[in-house]
């Protein structure tokens, strides 16, 4: 995949931060951190419009459902967070 360089202003909180993770071995570099961030962002839009649709039709969810979806995700972290784990460690 072809990359270009540019250039971004971004709070000073958030660059300790990224350079915190890049440092700790999350990401490879500030740069890698920025593509995974857009490229969330990006992935995200659609699934927005699909989440919203279907809210449309059945309404907003009840409490046990916001806890359930809760779960998932901390699931779905934990999982992300071990895949990042193993991947630095092939590396």
């Amino acid at each position: 995949m072809a990359t270009m360089k540019i250039t971004v202003s971004v709070p000073e909180e958030l660059v300790t931060y990224i350079r915190a993770e890049v440092e700790a071995g999350r990401f490879d570099s500030v740069s890698a951190y920025m593509t995974r961030a857009a490229e969330r962002l990006r992935d995200f839009d659609p699934l927005d419009l699909l989440i919203a649709g279907m809210v449309a039709e059945t309404g907003e969810p009840d409490e046990e459902a916001r806890a359930a979806v809760g779960d998932a995700m901390a699931r779905a972290r934990a999982a992300l967070h071990a895949g990042r784990t193993e991947a630095s460690d092939a590396a």
